[in-house]
């Protein structure tokens, strides 16, 4: 295949340890954010897409308080509520019917959280490179050793369209994928099996986290990472 800037990420991102796929679509989104808060909040066509969505989404939103995005937070908040005023002002003194009317404006956006859209736009592409890659040896063998993906990406992995050259990917996605989960099934018995009285004196190691590591699994990774 074709070495690219993605098939390295990917490669890196084999040795850290969780889903590949959510870790490398949160550093993408992360770096949206992070160009937005410091350089494109200010820019027309963006304000525009904000007002659409309503602004940014429940996460993403404090995702920026968290990053300290005051001032962008406070320009592109205030276009939504000043858009909001604006409306119910409309309707002041208006039908009950207007009213509802209003409110479904206030409270549907008409545009997907721009910082959600980023993201289902690198995992699209990412996706599409963890295939490539899966037919490379060296790929093959860092992925199969690593803690593999999430269920919900290995499924977006296995069904995303369109399903080019499906015969050589798919058997050795499911095959590392396999492999993976046996290696933390056998991690969780053995620190199930610790938790019993009988063997607390036994000495303790690695599997003693492989709860946290089944929760990334099942749920996906912790949307900020560490």
């Amino acid at each position: 295949m074709q070495y690219s800037w993605d098939f390295e990420r990917l490669s890196k991102a084999c040795t850290q340890g969780g889903c590949v796929l959510c870790r490398l679509a949160e550093e993408d989104t992360q770096r949206y954010l992070e160009t937005w808060k410091d350089e494109t909040f200010t820019e027309v066509d963006i304000r525009e897409v904000l007002r659409r969505s309503r602004g940014f989404c429940h996460t993403h939103t404090w995702q920026l308080v968290e990053m300290g995005a005051s001032l962008p937070l406070a320009v592109a908040y205030r276009d939504v509520i000043t858009d909001a005023i604006e409306r119910l002002q409309q309707v002041k003194g208006g039908s009950r019917r207007h009213w509802f009317e209003a409110k479904r404006e206030l409270t549907e956006p008409t545009a997907l959280c721009p910082a959600c859209q980023k993201k289902k736009q690198s995992l699209t592409r990412l996706v599409v490179s963890l295939r490539e890659a899966l037919a490379d040896a060296s790929f093959y063998a860092s992925f199969s050793a690593s803690m593999g993906l999430c269920l919900p990406h290995f499924q977006l992995t296995c069904e995303l369209r369109p399903l080019d050259k499906v015969d050589i990917w798919l058997p050795l996605l499911r095959n590392a994928q396999l492999g993976c989960m046996e290696r933390l099934d056998e991690q969780l018995r053995e620190m199930i099996r610790k938790h019993d009285y009988r063997f607390r004196g036994e000495r303790r190691g690695d599997e003693m986290r492989s709860w946290q590591s089944a929760a990334r699994l099942v749920a996906g990774e912790n949307e900020y990472l560490t």
